[in-house]
């Protein structure tokens, strides 16, 4: 077995164009694991969460004595043991023996004493795997004949260069350049700058189509042209893209090339963020925004249509146990035969919950998570293929649990939600990756990292470098790292570190044997150093520098697409002409299905007719529609209490007060969330100043009862119609009065029964007097915000504003939507729909009689949008 050796080269892609037969190319890691399968010392793989909190036991052990890292860990146990972890692997792989002598700085003293306890008690880290290793490579051979480094050796920590003392035929790779001609010439200054520091800029140099600068105004039209370049002609090409490689392999597919498989993994994958969401449950009070994404996520522990279901309630009633939840729990019961479901339901979502600020028991959090991995792996045997990320996510989970096992060995009493999200991220390090984006047949050669490229090309084409990663600081004092050296450790050189990176970024232009193609990022970017370097080398690179938009059909760019000629976008109609007659629905009519058809009839066919429905995002939003609807359920629950008109205002409120955090926690646990503490305040005394004055008006008009949410029915014409009377307070001697509640609105909704534009009332007041052979004695409004009441008629209750529309206007109105509802009718009779813009207009009104047409809402836009003049 030949082995080629490098720091990076774990994250190689390839594909190689060079037979691979007995001959492995490696990063650190792969190498690592190669030689423990050779010499019988493979083990599971250990997570770092779980390292991180078995260390933390160690760390908590040692606190009593004023540590240095003891505030730390009080304030951040996971993070403090996190990083402080990773300075004792980095000083183990440098060579650290645990021990620190007396006189050492105190830091290092520190982390001595905690490895007395935490030596061989915590999974082992590389240094300890290498250590193993070199033990068995006294006494055991592998099938290693050669070990090429492309890297220099003193790049390598202390235990990696041990074992690379034990393994046969070590040699050093040195990178040449590879070119021909001006490229060649370009390739060997920039060595000779990087490796001796002696910049030589390149005599009379001119424009070259072996050296091409490539820019352009967008990323896309970067990724168009590559498609089109590669397209064009077949040659042995390498693509050298460190960052947003998935994008470039998403334009490749979709234009005819092959994906690379560039692996952008994330921690955002579905997959990954069901557990996250599924723990997240736990905690009181619940988090709504959270709720909704648990239920509408693809991926989780119970059926998802099931979750559908239960995240439309929450979006309906922002809660869990109101009366939307439970109805959706039936229909599951009824059309699932849901009882397993139920008791999952019951498990996630109706069990016991638990404060945030002290935490859940270990044994909860490791029961969900039990579960969740069950379900995971029940889906993974269904649906392999198209749930490829779910490995991923069950390593995530079996992390998790071993972190968790840890604490719970540690006697830890509970979890809070912090220990919980680091736990999460020490679990998925780097996330996973596409899995309907693998490297495809034909596609290119592909690095995402310049030190992979180590094998030369054709053509290279280094895509968009930018902002470099540098080697991060050391974290140690002067003091503590001659104290370090003086124990034999090595520890990471930053300056020797960026000299060889500054190495490694030359690869992919020595790498060229033919063209070398620099594809620069959009203006305004960063700019690396080895742009600066070439640029200094041959100044005139950027004045030749093609751009993409500029020189498209030229015979470099040639053509991305294929050109169409412009075409205006269609205005609004003022009608649609169908041609044919529509029957309107026959079915039961709302006020607000009338409203749209008076004053939208374009925005009606479309919902009532054509039933289309504009894509909704179940959220739960709190807002005045929320608060509103709340204060609703409060009066309906408030007037269905026994002898609830004889009681004295302490009385109501103390059954509002015993009541409202029930409601909350059904129907509005948007306003129990964190941060919401003033607008749940707002409600609660917003509704108590609410019911004194409702008391207030209802003892002073003598009410004997009111009646929540009446349902009416009746006819328009001949229309039927439906609704449903806020509040009714019935009067003695026969009378009653209805009354719609708004939150807020006191100027508009007075100017509204004023002028004699309350439609909605009239409407309501017609059906309740077909229903019961009589007229109510007054209309109004009750605006809850203010607690200030607007009727229609004097002395019907004393303590309402009087607001006295023009006589005989309730009849009026009726008759006005009578003769809406028969042009209306007529006009579709015809086949005619009118298209009325917002506001409407003189040009849209009806004829004599008819009410005002005043045109659809604004937030209807996504319906009429449809009809034309998007740019508007």
């Amino acid at each position: 077995m030949h082995i080629t050796l490098g720091l990076n080269l774990d994250s190689r892609l390839g594909p190689s164009n060079r037979d691979a037969l007995d001959r492995a190319v490696v990063g650190p890691l792969g190498l690592l694991g190669l030689l423990e399968t050779w010499l019988g010392l493979s083990r599971p793989e250990v997570s770092a969460a779980q390292r991180v909190t078995s260390y933390l036991g160690h760390l908590r052990r040692q606190t009593g004595q004023n540590r240095f890292y003891g505030r730390s860990l009080e304030a951040d146990g996971v993070g403090t043991s996190a990083k402080l972890l990773s300075w004792r692997d980095e000083w183990c792989l440098g060579g650290w023996d645990g021990t620190a002598p007396k006189g050492s700085p105190r830091r290092l003293r520190d982390m001595a004493d905690v490895e007395l306890t935490a030596s061989g008690d915590i999974p082992p880290g590389q240094a300890e795997r290498l250590a193993v290793v070199i033990a068995a490579l006294e006494t055991e051979r592998t099938p290693v004949e050669s070990v090429l480094l492309v890297d220099p050796l003193d790049s390598f920590p202390r235990s990696w260069r041990k074992v690379l003392a034990c393994l046969p035929d070590v040699t050093q790779w040195q990178p040449e350049p590879q070119g021909d001609g001006r490229l060649r010439e370009l390739q060997q200054h920039a060595l000779d700058a990087v490796a001796q520091g002696q910049l030589r800029p390149l005599a009379a140099t001119s424009a070259d189509s072996n050296v091409v600068f490539i820019q352009a105004s967008t990323r896309e039209a970067a990724e168009h042209w590559l498609s089109a370049h590669c397209r064009q002609a077949a040659a042995d090409r390498l693509l050298v893209c460190e960052s947003d490689g998935d994008a470039v392999d998403a334009t490749m597919m979709a234009t005819g090339g092959a994906s690379s498989g560039f692996r952008n993994s994330s921690s955002l994958r579905p997959a990954l963020q069901a557990l996250g969401l599924g723990l997240e449950m736990c905690w009181d009070p619940v988090d709504i925004g959270h709720l909704i994404e648990f239920l509408s996520h693809p991926i989780g522990p119970f059926r998802r249509k099931a979750r559908v279901r239960l995240a439309k309630a929450v979006a309906e009633q922002p809660g869990i146990g109101g009366g939307a939840w439970e109805s959706a729990k039936q229909e599951i019961r009824i059309d699932e035969n849901g009882d397993a479901v139920l008791e999952d339901i019951a498990f996630w979502l109706e069990g016991e919950r638990w404060n945030r600020d002290t935490g859940a028991p270990v044994d909860a959090l490791l029961a969900r998570v039990e579960k969740l991995v069950g379900e995971l792996r029940k889906r993974l045997a269904d649906d392999g293929l198209l749930n490829a990320t779910l490995g991923a996510a069950i390593e995530q989970c079996a992390a998790v649990r071993d972190g968790l096992l840890e604490l719970k060995n540690q006697d830890v009493p509970n979890i809070t939600p912090r220990v919980v999200e680091q736990l999460l991220e020490h679990a998925t390090p780097t996330g996973a990756g596409n899995p309907f984006a693998p490297a495809q047949v034909s596609c290119l050669r592909a690095e995402s990292d310049t030190a992979a490229c180590i094998e030369p090309a054709d053509e290279v084409i280094w895509w968009m470098p930018s902002t470099p990663q540098l080697p991060p600081p050391l974290h140690w004092t002067t003091s503590e790292l001659e104290a370090l050296s003086n124990l034999g450790v090595e520890v990471r050189n930053p300056q020797r570190e960026l000299e060889l990176l500054a190495r490694q970024w030359l690869r992919p232009l020595l790498a060229a044997r033919r063209r070398f193609i620099m594809v620069l990022p959009p203006r305004g970017a960063e700019e690396h150093p080895v742009r600066q370097l070439l640029l200094r080398l041959w100044p005139d690179l950027l004045k030749h520098c093609v751009n993409l938009d500029a020189e498209v059909e030229s015979e470099f760019v040639g053509t991305l697409a294929q050109n169409l000629k412009h075409t205006a976008l269609p205005p609004a109609p003022s009608a649609l002409d169908l041609g044919m007659p529509i029957t309107l629905p026959t079915s039961d009519q709302s006020y607000t299905s009338m409203s749209e058809l008076f004053n939208a009839p374009a925005l009606y066919a479309f919902k009532r007719i054509a039933r289309m429905r504009a894509t909704s995002i179940l959220e739960a939003k709190e807002g005045n529609n929320l608060l509103g609807t709340l204060a609703h359920r409060v009066f309906e629950k408030f007037f269905q209490q026994t002898d609830c008109l004889n009681w004295t205002d302490e009385q109501a409120v103390a059954w509002f007060r015993d009541t409202v955090d029930s409601l909350l926690q059904t129907e509005g646990a948007v306003l129990l969330m964190h941060g919401t503490g003033v607008s749940q305040q707002r409600f609660r005394s917003v509704c108590e100043h609410a019911i004194r004055s409702m008391m207030r008006h209802v003892r002073a008009a003598g009410a004997t009862r009111v009646c929540t949410e009446l349902p009416v029915t009746g006819q328009l014409g001949h229309v039927p119609l439906v609704g449903k009377i806020d509040l009714l307070v019935e009067l003695p001697g026969g009378k009653a009065v209805a009354l719609d509640m708004k939150w807020r609105g006191d100027n508009y909704y007075a100017s509204t029964l004023l002028d004699g534009q309350h439609l909605q009332l009239a409407l309501y007041s017609s059906l309740y007097q077909q229903q019961t052979g009589v007229m109510p004695a007054a209309l109004g409004y009750f605006i809850l915000e203010s607690g200030a009441m607007y009727v229609s008629a004097p002395d019907v209750i004393p303590t309402a504003q009087v607001r006295t529309p023009p006589l005989a206007s309730t009849a009026a109105l009726i008759q006005q939507a009578k003769a809406s509802w028969d042009w209306r009718a007529n006009q579709c009779d015809a086949g005619r729909i009118d298209v009325v813009p917002v506001g409407g207009g003189e040009d849209f009104q009806g004829p004599e009689g008819a009410l005002l047409v005043n045109g659809p809402n604004t937030w209807d836009k996504d319906y009429m949008v449809l009809l034309g003049g998007w740019e508007q």
